[in-house]
């Protein structure tokens, strides 16, 4: 049932969003051809030719940059709106009598978010190579060429580019519940529930980074981080166990906290639903 949900978030969510991908990557090719292609086809000395191309290349960037802000707003707000129209707002009062848990819900909303997230990522990125031109094209055998070096270096640090992409990942994850948690936080309030929301989410990142801090004096006071330091200014294979430790940390540190938001939004979606 979780898949069938997950599917359910996708088509409604990609309504929307794939038009602002689309729109950028359009956008973006056009800004492209306005700085790289015209300038070249006409010759500069031609009569108010420079201002004409000066004014598309004006209007071109202007639509560019707005496409681009749009994104970004447009990404924040379906990860904020499609968790709280879905199950705070009017829909939930369909979406709570489905045959499903809380957690379910909950999860199909999370994981399209993080998709939603990344593929704007991608778009954006694509958007900035298509920007640069042909230039664009040597980033990918300089890329392919770093790893190779990487590899024929040390194997091993491979599996540590590929840790650090998947705990990006899960860092998204992980800040998208955080906002799920707030948001089920303000939900109890009658009235103001945005402020308390905002509050919520406010008081959370105090929490976590406190924690943190807490977590790294106690960390410096046994030892810990000075034996880390000087793992790391060792030997090759003493290095790159201290990077193993480091990223299996950051790991455990961010599913720990992606699993405490999960819980509390969980248990007030639960225990403590306000519809709107």
């Amino acid at each position: 049932m979780t898949g069938r949900l997950i599917k359910y978030e996708i088509k409604s969510t990609a309504k929307i969003m794939a038009v602002i991908w689309a729109a950028l990557i359009a956008a973006s090719i056009l800004f492209s051809i306005s700085i790289h292609v015209l300038g070249d086809l006409f010759e500069p000395g031609v009569r108010g030719m420079g201002f004409l191309l000066g004014i598309i290349e004006v209007i071109t960037g202007l639509m560019y940059f707005a496409v681009f802000v749009a994104l970004i707003v447009a990404t924040l707000v379906i990860v904020i709106m499609r968790f709280y129209r879905g199950l705070l707002g009017d829909e939930g009062y369909l979406m709570h009598t489905l045959p499903v848990k809380p957690w379910q819900l909950i999860t199909s909303k999370g994981v399209v978010a993080a998709l939603v997230v990344v593929i704007s990522v991608i778009a954006a990125f694509a958007s900035v190579l298509i920007l640069a031109g042909g230039n664009s094209l040597e980033i990918f055998p300089e890329m392919f060429g770093f790893i190779e070096r990487v590899w024929d270096a040390d194997p091993r640090y491979i599996l540590v580019m590929a840790e650090a992409v998947i705990l990006l990942v899960l860092s998204v994850l992980k800040s998208i519940y955080q906002i799920y948690a707030a948001l089920a936080i303000g939900q109890l309030a009658g009235k103001h529930r945005i402020l308390l929301s905002l509050a919520a989410y406010i008081g959370l990142s105090i929490l976590v980074v406190v924690i943190v801090m807490v977590l790294a004096v106690i960390g410096d006071n046994a030892g810990f981080l000075g034996w880390l330091g000087a793992l790391m200014s060792a030997d090759v294979d003493n290095a790159f166990n201290a990077v193993q430790l480091t990223v299996g940390g950051m790991f455990i540190m961010t599913a720990v906290q992606l699993a405490g938001f999960h819980v509390i939004t969980e248990r007030l979606l639960s225990l403590k639903l306000n519809l709107q």
